[in-house]
């Protein structure tokens, strides 16, 4: 199933071009990321051994209408994440959570619409180089049903900026790539 959300990114579209800059040196040119994390930004994650998350939202859901979403990015060394010294490149991860707009109670994210903010987020051309980690935070107990609440995202970048494949050390979660989903 494929949601379409040209409405809300029409009205978010300044906001989203900030966080698109705030994950990468420029916007994308042609639908796709032109530009690979900065030299400068890997460096200085390397030193302190962590990253900065990013945060895009909330904005309204197009299938929820009680529902609002956070989209939360962040680049990672891939040296770093995968515990492999050496290893050039970078990996951004994009988490989707959903809340309810007037509860503030957190609620399960539309697998569809999480897909298209991701889209709207790294452009057609590099969706098929995105990884789907499924939705892996959730909400309930015991008694009640457990609802999984935010979903994960990974797109791996070599140190040239190109995107590629997922790599061959496990992340300790199953990827599926994203365009076998929707």
């Amino acid at each position: 199933m494929c949601v379409d959300i040209r409405t809300v990114l029409r009205k978010q579209e300044e906001e989203l071009r900030r966080f698109r800059r705030s994950l990468f040196s420029t916007d994308p040119a042609d639908s796709g990321l032109a530009a690979v994390v900065p030299t400068t930004v890997l460096e200085q994650m390397r030193a302190e051994g962590k990253t900065v998350p990013h945060s895009f939202g909330p904005v309204r859901s197009v299938t929820d209408r009680h529902a609002v979403l956070t989209i939360v990015g962040d680049i990672t060394d891939q040296a770093v994440l995968l515990e492999r010294p050496g290893r050039e490149g970078s990996v951004l991860t994009l988490s989707v959570a959903a809340k309810h707009k007037q509860l503030g109670t957190r609620q399960a994210v539309d697998t569809a619409e999480a897909r298209a903010w991701v889209e709207a987020i790294v452009g057609p051309s590099w969706l098929p180089h995105v990884y789907s980690a499924g939705n892996l935070s959730t909400v309930g107990g015991t008694s009640a049903p457990r609802q999984l609440t935010t979903a994960y995202f990974y797109l791996f970048l070599g140190a040239d900026g190109v995107p590629h494949a997922e790599p061959e050390h496990e992340l300790g979660v199953t990827l599926s790539p994203l365009t076998g989903l929707g």
